[in-house]
């Protein structure tokens, strides 16, 4: 019982060099399928790189393309208003003139002068609701419709 005893508390060459080849053939075992799952995570992000970067490169152009868009509709704008101004004040003109006329043509009574005083009131309402139409086509906010 004693030799058990003494055999269980020693270990022999042999086995300390199993033991030592069965870990190394372990750890090789885990270390080989920690590389493959590195190589297979390695290539998952060159695969993301070749989908990514082209994508990064698209939205930063499309932002670029986004801002200028913005800009030529604001400088758009700006001449509309001035061009809607510059008609509203032409339109006002041509009121002024057409309401002297009719004060003129009132004062005489024949009646050519009263056919004339329609033909002025006709083409006054005519060029008034030109004016009504364009300025409504031009104040609409056209980006709403574009940019829906």
């Amino acid at each position: 019982m004693e030799n058990e005893k003494q055999k269980l508390d020693y270990v022999s060459r042999a086995e300390l060099f199993q033991h030592g080849n069965d870990i190394k053939k372990e750890m090789s075992d885990k270390v080989e399928k920690v590389e493959g799952k590195v190589d297979k995570l390695s290539e998952e992000v060159v695969e993301l790189k070749v989908l990514v970067i082209p994508m990064v490169a698209s939205s930063k152009e499309t932002a670029k393309n986004t801002q200028k868009m913005a800009d030529t509709l604001e400088r758009y704008t700006r001449a509309t208003t001035k061009q809607l101004h510059d008609h509203d004040l032409e339109i006002a003109d041509v009121k002024n003139s057409i309401t002297n006329t009719l004060k003129s043509i009132s004062e005489g009574d024949s009646e050519e002068e009263e056919k004339r005083f329609s033909n002025v009131q006709i083409i006054t309402s005519v060029l008034a609701l030109v004016g009504i139409i364009l300025s409504g086509i031009l104040n609409w906010d056209w980006g709403q419709l574009i940019f829906k």
